[in-house]
């Protein structure tokens, strides 16, 4: 228990340090750059990569195959636990975007690096939010970018893959992007719901093949293939 707690206590202390030493080194490189928040994004990337390194977590990743080159998908994936963004922002290619909850744009300056990274707020409590997250999402695909989903809404309960919400995967058929099913098994333990402490265990992550959904007619039987094949990877 106390090696935990040291390691827990080391690991927040390496979060904060290193988040404002590498936005203090980004700023500067930023006006070299053409793309601005894909800088943040990649910045974002080595951070995610540098504490997955010191938090003890270790993570196997499989189907790396099936990541499509210079093309713009959605990453669908199952969401267990608080560690999941920083697994996927280690483990997939750099530069993508996410939605991140509105409370965190209030934060300072870590409010303001997740506006200059390009990831874009959601307010649950607003249904009209849902609407407008779709188009938003749509929007950044035909910019040329890829996106990050949770298609559950928000983290399982007990770890189990929870029912997709019936509109997750909208922006899927109006962008005519391909879906990456995304499966994260392992992630539930390391940051338990009401716990501060973290518990390093094993991680794996699966990449399942791309899934189009090309018509309204198909919607609901793809949402459904994109959830079996995350389910069949866990």
């Amino acid at each position: 228990m106390i090696f935990r707690v040291v390691h827990t206590v080391f690991f927040y202390i390496i979060t904060i340090v290193s988040f404002l030493v590498g936005t203090t080194v980004i700023i500067p490189l930023v006006f070299f750059s053409r793309s601005k928040h894909k800088s943040f994004q990649f910045s974002a990337h080595l951070w995610a990569r540098f504490l997955s390194f010191f938090s003890g977590v270790k993570v196997k990743v499989s189907g790396r195959e099936n990541l499509p080159k210079n093309t713009t998908v959605i990453y669908a994936a199952n969401h267990q636990g608080m560690a999941d963004i920083l697994i996927v922002l280690a483990c997939l290619p750099a530069g993508f975007r996410f939605a991140v909850k509105s409370e965190l744009f209030k934060v300072p300056l870590f409010g303001w690096y997740l506006k200059r990274a390009g990831y874009f707020s959601i307010d649950r409590k607003l249904i009209l939010s849902a609407y407008r997250t779709v188009e938003t999402i749509v929007e950044i695909i035909k910019a040329g970018e890829s996106v990050l989903i949770f298609p559950e809404g928000t983290r399982s309960k007990t770890g189990e893959l929870g029912r997709f919400k019936r509109g997750s995967l909208l922006a899927a058929l109006k962008s005519g992007a391909p879906i990456i099913p995304i499966a994260i098994s392992g992630s539930f333990n390391i940051l338990p719901r009401g716990s501060w402490l973290i518990n390093p265990t094993p991680v794996k992550l699966s990449v399942g093949q791309p899934i189009r959904i090309e018509t309204e007619a198909d919607y609901d039987t793809k949402v459904a293939e994109v959830r079996e094949a995350i389910e069949q990877m866990l």
